[in-house]
């Protein structure tokens, strides 16, 4: 089957065809400013080096974060949309899991860990055993030292990787000590388009009847807007209450 993943969760974005488990083609770019833009030409250059067209993708797989909230809502209305044009399947996959299952270290505990800014970062646990990634804990946004109450559930050190590990390296290294493996190939690793299209082609298996339909595939934002925040606050005016004045 071939299969279309789209990552849009942090300012390094992606698209990959990957058929049977086999990456065709890939294009990355970075995102800081586009709001977005760049997905759709990104999508066109993979599916023209892949030689594909639209109709022929079998699925579709968007990571749904948590992440950026407007590369989140691009990336989903981008893959819904294309999901229902062609009749492909619409599968979501959650960002920290994809960071997590393309670090490439055997037999060991993995704490993704993306900025959230704000001072705080979105992490979730994962076990790998026997080439098998496993979930420890949800996703939670929270401030880096309070990984090590996160770390309690597990004994022994943990990988932390990605881009909220390479922003709060001093100050996890100080909560965590020894505990806290951080590589430069780990603050490096960024979830990536072609793990999103193979976790969604194995995630497609395993849904009764073989596929969703893409109203139950959401965005997974972890904690609230800051204009949300700001409304609440009061910070934040009504249009209409402009106009009564």
């Amino acid at each position: 089957m071939r299969a279309l993943g789209i990552e849009s969760a942090t300012s390094r974005q992606s698209v990959a065809l990957v058929e049977d488990d086999r990456l065709v083609a890939e294009a990355s770019y970075l995102a800081e400013g586009t709001r977005g833009g760049g997905l759709m030409p990104a999508l066109d250059e993979v599916l023209r080096q892949a030689g594909v067209a639209p109709r022929d993708l079998g699925l579709v797989a968007v990571s749904v974060g948590p992440g950026s909230f407007t590369g989140l809502r691009v990336g989903l209305a981008t893959a819904k949309g294309l999901a229902l044009g062609t009749g492909a399947a619409l599968v979501g996959v959650p960002t920290l899991e994809v960071l997590a299952e393309g670090y490439p270290v055997p037999d060991a505990i993995i704490c993704a860990v993306l900025d959230a800014y704000r001072g705080e970062v979105y992490t979730a646990l994962f076990r790998r055993r026997n080439g098998r990634l496993e979930r420890l804990s949800v996703d939670a946004v929270q401030a880096p030292e309070a990984l090590a109450t996160t770390l309690g559930i597990v004994d022994g050190e943990a990988h932390l990787i990605g881009n909220g590990a390479a922003r709060y390296r001093e100050r996890l290294q100080a909560a965590l000590g020894a505990r806290a493996i951080m590589t430069e190939e780990g603050l490096r690793a960024v979830p990536s388009a072609a793990v999103v299209a193979r976790l969604g082609l194995r995630k497609l298996g395993q849904l009764e009847g073989g596929e969703r339909t893409g109203s139950e595939v959401v965005p997974v934002y972890v904690r609230r807007a800051e204009a949300e925040v700001n409304w609440d606050k009061g910070l934040v005016q009504s249009p209409l209450a402009r106009v009564r004045q």
